[in-house]
């Protein structure tokens, strides 16, 4: 049941992702909506990155944000998003803004309940669950990389 499902899954998403204007890597989808500096550098998997995001359902429902409606700053390590969202984010430069649609083997699969933001709780807004099986679309700007401190 559960193969079928992601099978279906990974169908439909297939199709949406030949949508116009649209690159595609194996599992995501995304579409440039500003370019940062073409000489920018790209983050690896080691780096950490602030950026600022609005997290969508596709029926354009809002389940997460980072502070301030998408407006504020967030960091996180890039090995510490979901796989799909890591995977973009290390196709990046600062500067960019992409809307990148990703189906629900690189997202949370299974779901993702509603838990209350606390007050440390300031780098993501979390406003709704997450069905279990969403296909999820973020729009992204990528503000900085965060490189690890030497040893």
């Amino acid at each position: 049941m559960f193969r079928a499902t992601i099978f279906a899954a990974a169908v439909s998403f297939a199709a949406a992702a030949g949508a116009a204007g649209a690159e595609t890597l194996p599992g995501i989808s995304y579409a440039v909506q500003a370019s940062g500096p073409a000489t920018g550098t790209h983050p690896t998997r080691a780096d950490g990155v602030t950026m600022r995001y609005i997290g969508r359902l596709t029926d354009g429902s809002v389940f997460s944000t980072s502070p301030d409606g998408g407006q504020g700053i967030s960091s996180f390590g890039v090995k510490d998003v979901i796989p799909g969202m890591s995977a973009a984010l290390q196709l990046m430069r600062p500067g960019d803004k992409w809307r990148i649609r990703m189906p629900p083997y690189l997202a949370y699969g299974p779901g993702r309940l509603y838990t209350a933001p606390t007050a440390a709780e300031v780098q993501a807004v979390q406003q709704r669950g997450i069905p279990a099986n969403a296909t999820l679309v973020f729009d992204v700007e990528l503000v900085s990389i965060v490189r690890p401190a030497a040893k």
